[in-house]
Formats: structure tokens, sequence, C-alpha cells
């Protein structure tokens, strides 16, 4: 079904642009394709972001323990709770930006929305509104960072086969902004 292979695709190419995010960020991401974790215990992040244009919608959420997001952190590892949540919002946001960046290669242009997070204990996500979510999982440090890519994909949407010059078309990644 070509939505499915849209769907397949803009999964990898957001997979691979938050494995180089955690690479850059000093960690070695181990990829877990198609592996749920189970949920962290303890204190744990959820951040997220969406993204749409007329026939692509979509969002992207990563969930972690607090010790995975300190150490990812790349101040020392005396952040308040508050700061973790504004970095696991920094995360996903770079993310997205990544995949937002690696799209226009593609001659696909998308919205961001704000990041949002939550801290909780015991945190897991529900069931989604979409019947099937994606999952992105990482292991770092033997710790878990888990994602989720929600997509609705028009009938029409197709994504090309090939980026264009992908030097040229994507825009130059960003710098991590620290608030």
């Amino acid at each position: 079904m070509p939505g499915d292979s849209n769907q397949a695709r803009l999964a990898e190419i957001l997979s691979q642009c938050t494995f180089e995010l955690l690479t850059e960020l000093g960690a070695r991401p181990e990829r877990k394709a198609g592996v749920r974790q189970p949920p962290p215990t303890g204190e744990s992040i959820a951040a997220f972001s969406g993204f749409c244009n007329n026939e692509l919608r979509g969002s992207f959420t990563l969930v972690g323990p607090s010790k995975l997001f300190s150490r990812l952190h790349p101040l020392p590892p005396t952040v308040t709770p508050r700061d973790l949540t504004d970095w696991a919002c920094e995360m996903v946001n770079q993310s997205v930006g990544r995949f937002r960046n690696r799209l226009l290669a593609y001659g696909v242009s998308v919205v961001l929305s704000v990041p949002q997070s939550a801290l909780a204990e015991k945190l897991r996500l529900s069931s989604s509104l979409r019947p099937s979510p994606t999952p992105i999982s990482f292991a770092i440090d033997g710790m878990a960072l888990d994602g989720w890519l929600e997509l609705e994909i028009e009938a029409g949407f197709r994504l090309a086969e090939n980026p264009s010059d992908q030097a040229g078309a994507a825009l130059r990644e960003g710098s991590i902004v620290l608030f």
C-alpha cells in the first residue's frame, strides 16, 4: 500500500535524524527497531512536537527516564527537573527540526508546533487517536529512549523516491539552544 510505504520511509528519515542528534550529544545509541520497551521506572519525561502541511499531519514523542535526559544534557548533572523538561523539549525540537529540513530535500515543507513536555512517575503512553503509532526506540547506556511517530497521510501524498541534492535543498542543521 503506498501510504504504508510513505509512513515507513518517513519513520526511517525521522529515526536517522534522532540517531544523528543522539550521536552528536555524545551518546552511542543502539536502534531498537519495532521494539516497545517496558515503561521506565521512577521519574520519567515525555516531550512531543507536532508537524503538518495540507497532506501530512503528525507528531513525535520522546519518552525516557529523567536520568537519561540528565545524561544527555550538555551541562553538569546538577540540573533541575525543570531544566530536564526544557532539555527534553529541545531534544524533540531538534529531532523534528532535522526531520523538517530533510523533508525539504524531498520537496515537502511542514510547519512545526512548539514542543511540550510532561514529568511524571511511572509515565507510560496510552493508546493514541491514530491507529498505529510507529515506535522509534534507542538503547543508551542501558536505558531506553522511546520515540513514537504518529502520522496521518492524505491519500494523494507521495514522498519522492529520492531526495534532490540534499546539500542544496535542506537547510543547515541548527545548533542546540540552551534556555
